[in-house]
């Protein structure tokens, strides 16, 4: 084994260890207390529900919304939530599966980071670099005071994504990308553009074929997330109010500081290269900086930036890999063993601010039944209720299946979280009520046969009208017309792909019998 494969070994197995004991509070007995930790785990175990009954891709939680469902698997993040439902096949706890997929991430983005400045720098300015990540203030912050799990997991596929283009590996670059599209809606929109501009300044044009494959392969979620917002009330519902989080933002700036310093020491001490990637990070960094604060307030005023990004300090996201980069090209230039010292001495920096927050972390137990049975939306302001819906349900109904018009007895047959199978006897005519909000993808089937259902009540609920007589009615969600477009571009995207492997195997035959 070569010296610097040893060395690099090393540099990792103590990478490992400082992310286990910053990883530490995550594993203590329960779960850790946040702002949405708990609602990803709900969402979860409902996710699983409807992906262990065959629904997929998963699209509709049946059990959330008081039971009455909800459409959020359609439009947010539902990269860990297939990764999630994975692991339950192997009969993980639902707290333990998030903790994995929270520490995992995080794991994976400082190893990849390390080896990603590798390609750039030295390796105890590398290892500086990827240990400023695992205590960044705003990564720590994700972690234990937010718990957003997808940023996080966006943030990890990001980082591999760089690894991938810059030693390569085009190969893996198709799966990761769909996955990182999947991981999360904002983070991975604004992430993507800087991977985009990375690929123009390192030109690294052998890497447009594969990404462009996995944004196919991914299509099956970001299309009908993208296109059909028209259904629901996202469009018209202001999730939070970016004000109120500004000050928060600000302290993170400041926490940020040494990220800044070397950014600041860097433009004094010589003229900044316009050519290359010194400048577009520099770009990246002052940008984002910009766009979190106080200075550029009124940008948060446009719907944009309001409904969308919704939290100045999201924009920080720019420096889990700008901040790690210019700190580690900090060190590189000094070029002296005081330089080590010197990033040493700005990483005891970030850390020290980050004090509070770790010491502050708390867990809580609870019974695997409170995340199973919780039936609230998991979203904040139910900004995924479809637009028909005036009168939100507020409590379970009694009774899934029932005759909202008319005489009979109902006698359910089956019912899963994709369908309802009923056998009906009718003393008259009479309209049957499934106490499911409609969502496109919804059918009913009478006698073998698909029959009109309205929804055109305040609770937007579906109705069948059945004629007298015995009959047998189903409910049963399927894909609509265009989910099954996105579905086959993205089996399309999964063939393109096997062609791609296909086509890399023979020009690497052809390569070695020229050898």
């Amino acid at each position: 084994m070569k010296k610097t494969h040893v060395k690099s070994i090393v540099w990792i197995i103590v990478l490992v260890i400082l992310s286990v004991a910053i990883l530490f509070p995550l594993f203590k007995p329960g779960f850790i207390v946040t702002d949405d930790g708990d609602w990803m785990v709900i969402r979860l175990t409902a996710f699983y529900q409807s992906f262990a009954d065959g629904q997929f891709p998963v699209r509709f939680l049946s059990r959330l919304n008081y039971n009455y469902g909800y459409p959020v698997a359609n439009f947010l993040y539902p990269g860990f939530l297939y990764i999630g439902s994975i692991l339950r096949l192997l009969k993980l706890p639902y707290t333990l599966i998030v903790k994995l997929i929270l520490g995992g991430s995080i794991g994976i983005s400082v190893i990849f980071l390390f080896f990603w400045l590798k390609k750039f720098f030295s390796e105890i300015a590398s290892f500086i670099g990827a240990l400023s990540f695992l205590i960044s203030p705003y990564v720590l912050y994700d972690l234990y005071k937010r718990g957003s799990v997808g940023e996080i997991l966006s943030t990890a596929f990001a980082i591999l994504l760089l690894w991938c283009i810059e030693y390569g590996y085009t190969w893996l670059l198709s799966p990761i990308m769909a996955l990182f599209l999947i991981s999360h809606n904002i983070v991975s929109l604004l992430l993507g553009i800087m991977i985009g501009g990375y690929i123009v300044i390192r030109k690294k044009k052998n890497a447009i074929v594969p990404l462009c494959i996995g944004m196919c392969m991914a299509s099956f979620f970001w299309m009908p997330a993208l296109f059909e917002r028209a259904f629901v009330q996202f469009d018209s519902t202001v999730v939070s109010n970016p004000f109120n989080y500004l000050k928060t933002t600000q302290i993170l700036i400041l926490m940020n500081i040494p990220f800044f310093v070397p950014l600041a020491l860097i433009i004094t001490k010589k003229k900044l290269p316009f050519y290359n990637e010194y400048f577009f990070f520099w770009i990246i960094c002052v940008f984002s900086i910009v766009t979190s604060s106080f200075i550029v307030g009124f940008i948060w005023r446009s719907p944009i930036f309001m409904r969308y990004i919704q939290f100045p300090y999201r924009m920080l996201s720019f420096l889990f890999i700008a901040g790690p980069w210019f700190l580690a090209y900090f060190v590189s230039q000094l070029k002296t063993k005081g330089g080590a010292w010197i990033g040493i001495l700005l990483l005891s920096l970030l850390f020290v601010g980050n004090i509070p927050l770790l010491i502050n972390v708390r867990s809580r137990v609870y019974e695997e039944g409170f995340y199973t049975t919780n039936e609230g939306t998991t979203t904040v302001q139910d900004e995924y209720m479809p637009k028909w819906v005036k009168e939100r349900p507020k409590e379970r109904a009694p009774e899934k299946l029932i005759i909202f018009s008319g005489k009979g007895i109902i006698r359910i047959k089956s019912i899963s979280t994709k369908n309802i199978i009923a056998a009906l006897k009718l003393d008259e005519k009479s309209i049957i009520q499934f106490n499911m909000i409609y969502y496109p993808g919804w059918g009913a089937i009478l006698d073998g046969r698909p029959v009109p259902l309205s929804y055109q009540n305040q609770r937007g609920l579906m109705q069948v009208i059945v004629p007298q007589g015995e009959h047998t009615l189903i409910f049963e969600f399927r894909e609509s017309g265009f989910r099954y477009i996105s579905d086959v571009i993205s089996s399309i995207g999964i063939m393109l792909y096997g062609a791609y492997i296909i086509f890399l195997l023979s020009c690497s035959a052809k390569k070695r019998k020229r050898i």
